[in-house]
């Protein structure tokens, strides 16, 4: 395993990747700004257990093979995109619907479709994979033999620290979410704004492939 000072070089190296919100950040705050708090806090466990698919590969050796690739590297991002554009056009088509279910305290999407959804998301995330290709190997001590467990447990620490993190940020976009609605139209115009900015990554993504 890797030693003290190595295991908090890299806490505070993802520490300081993780604080500046990116793309699962803003998919979290859409998403507490949609569905609010519950449905940002379920989006942040299934969005990090879909981006440590990413550390498994790596640590298996299957991920500088994809990250060469760029063939799979463009379609996940293709599928990753299209993905997030088709959550964020539900969101803004069913918003009076969702509306409505919140008023009536209607349990309106299950914890396991909202850790489903945001699953994926994390898991055509091809960026992440990158990152994770590129960096966790340099905090490996190879001295110290099984880099694959390794890997794993760096893993499981940025997976720890970007939870909390991520959390941090649906807890308070859904608290604005609460504060904030309090009429049937200004709920609908909320989750009208989360679909549009989850739609604005999804195309983001895209865009990014014809650069």
């Amino acid at each position: 395993m890797p030693t003290a000072e190595v295991l908090l070089r890299f806490s505070l190296t993802a520490f300081a990747i993780i604080i500046i919100p990116g793309p699962s950040v803003m998919f979290t705050v859409a998403r507490g700004i949609s569905l609010g708090k519950r449905a940002a806090i379920l989006s942040v466990l299934g969005n990090n257990l879909g981006a440590y698919v990413s550390v498994i590969l790596v640590s298996f050796g299957i991920g500088p093979i994809i990250q060469r690739s760029q063939i799979a590297f463009l379609v996940v991002s293709i599928f990753g995109g299209s993905y997030l554009i088709y959550l964020g056009y539900d969101t803004i088509k069913n918003r009076n619907q969702k509306t409505t279910e919140i008023l009536t305290k209607t349990d309106y999407a299950t914890s396991r479709q909202i850790v489903k959804q945001a699953f994926v998301v994390g898991v055509l995330n091809p960026k992440t994979l990158v990152f994770f290709a590129a960096v966790l190997p340099q905090f490996t001590d190879r001295s110290q033999g099984n880099v694959p467990l390794q890997l794993l447990f760096l893993g499981l620490i940025f997976w720890v620290i970007a939870f909390i993190s991520d959390s941090i940020w649906g807890i308070s976009a859904g608290v604005a979410r609460d504060w904030l609605a309090n009429s049937p139209n200004r709920i609908s115009n909320l989750t009208l704004m989360g679909g549009v900015v989850i739609m604005i990554l999804g195309v983001g993504i895209l865009i990014s492939l014809i650069r």
